[in-house]
């Protein structure tokens, strides 16, 4: 961008939990920020304490001539007020990825974490492994992670961890020494036109590492390693041991634990093993936390560092996220929203109740094109739950096209047999729940909209 310290850079949607994320990184770099946001929050207000000049809506009165650089992300529309004004006062604009793309610039080692499910977790334990082995990473993701105090951290030093999103083919716009490559499946099908097209999109996204870079992959996801085998640099692999594939990383999952799961992890050519204790449960986290000790092993770090890295984490914001118990029921957030991402949440679910306690769902789609995409997906992996709420579809970007909705998901739920219930508002499910609590049971909202709203109104 070649913008001296002092500049100043506005951001549109500065209160989003990545682009309020990039204005404190700005801030940090010494630069002046400003940005607005449709409403306020607990995020604009941290904004402001820690120096930036935050207008609640968007028009533009907000950009003015002393503008040096307009970031903004996909969800503004080419209509956007404070857009136009940025282009006809010819003030350079910029998207949200290709921004944090040039942030990566700024670091030796830039480690871009990707895959449809998983990112957030493993950033945050790639990032907590780090701070315990005193690399003074820099981190940016897009939840909340308790041990930093939100979704980044500030530092001057060497390394960059930050998620990698595919949605819009974000991730091609990184300069990363080092991938991790979690999964690939068919996601953001509003975008890309099938899985072959995902798949595409992913090779030119390992092909970005330098030769003297890695690229960490899940040998036990097929359509991963595929595309993990277009890199150009060197390939590490990840496993269970259980899967016999013979991976560079293994685990051994050990026990299930009151609050998370034993395993023991071996590096390469090690046959005595590390046992960690996860805080977060679950075989998809041991998966996680076995990509973050592939990265950060081959970065350096020691075991006795990754296994103070990794007891240090509790979870990411509404990454499972207890939030609160009703008479003795334990209330759960998730931020799961792809069939996938949802068998694994209501696997761990299952294993972290008592015998007798039940798993009551409440589901809530995020856009109706996931919704056509993968509904009898969706049918599937709620199958795991024994009562399932059914909440309206969180539209986000998308107009309601009239063919689906959360009523007609519940009807083809209960013709599959499953004991779903549809109840409209908020305030109509969270009763239907409250009616049917007992001590023991667990209760977990799903969606990446904002159906954990819901667990606030249950008594």
């Amino acid at each position: 961008m070649n913008l001296p310290r002092g500049s100043h850079i506005h951001f549109i949607g500065i209160g989003g939990s990545s682009m309020s994320g990039l204005a404190l990184l700005a801030l940090h770099a010494g630069y002046r920020v400003s940005g607005s946001d449709r409403a306020s929050s607990a995020v604009t207000s941290m904004l402001e304490t820690k120096g930036a000049t935050v207008q609640i809506g968007q028009k533009r009165e907000n950009i003015t001539s002393d503008i040096d650089l307009v970031v903004y992300t996909v969800a503004i529309g080419a209509d956007n007020p404070e857009l136009l004004a940025a282009q006809d006062l010819g003030i350079p604009v910029i998207e949200r990825g290709r921004y944090l793309g040039v942030l990566c610039q700024d670091y030796a080692y830039p480690v871009a974490v990707s895959g449809t499910h998983g990112k957030t977790t493993t950033t945050a334990m790639i990032g907590g492994i780090m701070l315990a082995a005193g690399k003074d990473p820099a981190i940016h993701l897009g939840g909340s992670f308790p041990l930093i105090g939100g979704s980044v951290r500030a530092a001057s030093g060497d390394y960059f961890i930050t998620e990698a999103c595919e949605y819009h083919a974000h991730m091609l716009e990184l300069a990363p020494f080092a991938t991790v490559l979690l999964n690939v499946e068919a996601e953001h099908l509003d975008y890309y036109k099938d899985l072959d097209e995902i798949k595409a999109a992913f090779i030119k996204f390992v092909q970005l590492c330098p030769p003297e870079g890695f690229c960490v992959v899940c040998k036990e996801d097929e359509d991963a390693y595929d595309v993990a085998l277009r890199a150009d640099c060197r390939r590490i692999t990840y496993a269970l041991r259980a899967s016999g594939l013979g991976a560079d990383y293994e685990a051994d999952c050990l026990n299930e634990l009151p609050d998370g799961i034993a395993f023991r992890w071996y590096a390469p050519g090690e046959a005595e093993g590390h046992t960690v204790k996860l805080h977060v449960p679950g075989r998809h986290n041991v998966l996680n936390a076995l990509a973050a000790i592939s990265v950060c092993h081959t970065l350096g770090c020691s075991a006795d560092a990754i296994g103070e890295g990794l007891a240090l984490f509790t979870g990411t914001g509404r990454r499972f996220e207890k939030v609160g118990v009703v008479r003795g029921a334990t209330l759960i957030d998730d931020y799961a929203h792809h069939p996938t991402e949802i068998h694994a949440t209501l696997s761990a679910a299952r294993a972290s109740v008592e015998e007798s306690g039940r798993v009551l769902a409440i589901f809530q789609a995020h856009t109706y094109s996931r919704a056509l995409a993968f509904k009898e997906e969706f049918a599937s992996a709620l199958a795991l739950a024994d009562r399932i709420f059914v909440a309206d579809i969180y539209a986000a970007r998308e107009p309601d096209p009239g063919t689906i909705s959360g009523k007609s998901m519940a009807e083809d739920f209960n013709l599959a047999g499953l004991p779903a219930t549809y109840e409209g508002d908020f305030e109509a499910i969270a009763e239907a729940v409250s009616a049917e609590l007992r001590n023991g049971d667990l209760v977990i909202s799903l969606g990446a909209g904002d159906v954990n709203k819901i667990l606030k109104l249950i008594h």
